[in-house]
């Protein structure tokens, strides 16, 4: 497999009735309210490479005794809580545009929009209890309180120029690893793989997710092409510190108070000079490290075309840079 698409291939159908489990939702809330149906709608119809319900399925199957009913479940649940994630974030880094699109707090303002993001975060939970695994509801529970964690931290710590790597790994587990861990962990607790095989999943998810979060920020600044709709060098002009700008503040000692004073115009010059330095290429070996300790994590899995899956998802996402 050479691309996302064939892999959404494997699990099509279930991600039909994932997709439609989501479009409920707001179809539900018409018969209360149209204007609210209308903005769930626009909110939960732009849906991205839907990387995280993709591994969460692809996880359960990966054991002969999975619970088709829960993997669904799981699924739409951890699409809805990173949707609901993406609302928030933009509510809060005041963004215009997400995939192409204007933001909910765009449009409605930042009242609305923390409210739409607050229905789909406790819908999300909702899928989870209907599991009936007090596992899974411990798990989803923790993982809102990290993705809460990391984005108060990512805000009190905008522009810290002395923020050390080993913040910037805690903020990158708490924001994205966060989840993906908990995608790969529902998927193998639902399959009912033994504790062995839940704690290797477990790790590719929190490796895996380490890595695609690094690599964006990688991306931000070396691609001429938007992310996720918005501009690249967002990071950095929103104060978003990351990878690259820290190993390459590490190497030139820059003063924290000259930094602060940096305008825009400043910031790309800076921005052109950690190009050109070999911050990046050091960032890139981190990235592959963890592509590799995910890909190792896959090893005790039986082998199976869903492990040769997972195996692909990491090779796809190592080849974006």
């Amino acid at each position: 497999m050479s691309s996302f698409s064939e892999i959404v291939e494997f699990v099509k159908d279930d991600l039909i009735i994932v997709k439609k489990n989501i479009e409920e939702l707001s179809k539900k809330e018409s018969e209360y309210s149209e204007e609210i149906s209308k903005r769930l709608s626009y909110v939960l119809s732009s849906p991205g490479k839907q990387l995280r319900p993709v591994i969460t399925l692809i996880c359960s199957k990966l054991f002969k005794k999975f619970d088709k009913e829960n993997s669904l479940r799981m699924a739409t649940a951890v699409e809805l809580l990173h949707i609901a994630t993406l609302i928030h974030d933009d509510t809060v880094d005041k963004a215009d545009v997400r995939r192409g699109k204007a933001t909910a707090s765009n449009l409605w303002g930042s009242n609305i929009a923390v409210l739409l993001g607050d229905y789909v975060f406790a819908t999300s939970a909702i899928f989870v209890c209907d599991t009936g695994n007090i596992t899974l509801v411990k798990r989803f529970a923790e993982t809102i309180v990290e993705l809460s964690k990391g984005e108060l931290f990512e805000n009190i710590e905008s522009n810290n120029l002395s923020l050390t790597k080993e913040k910037y790994y805690e903020k990158t587990y708490l924001k994205t690893a966060s989840l993906f861990k908990t995608s790969s962990f529902s998927g193998s607790v639902i399959g009912n793989g033994s504790d062995e095989d839940i704690k290797n999943i477990s790790d590719f998810g929190f490796h895996f997710g380490m890595a695609y979060q690094i690599q964006d920020d990688i991306l931000d600044i070396t691609s001429s092409k938007n992310k996720e709709g918005k501009p690249v060098f967002n990071d950095l002009s929103e104060g978003v510190i990351t990878l690259p700008i820290i190993l390459y503040l590490e190497s030139e000692k820059y003063s924290n108070e000259i930094i602060k004073k940096f305008s825009i115009k400043e910031k790309e010059d800076l921005l052109k000079e950690i190009i050109s330095s070999n911050s990046i290429e050091k960032s890139k070996e981190i990235v592959n490290f963890h592509y590799e300790k995910a890909l190792k994590s896959l090893f005790s899995i039986p082998e199976s075309k869903y492990r040769d899956i997972l195996e692909s998802i990491i090779r796809i996402s190592k080849d974006r840079i």
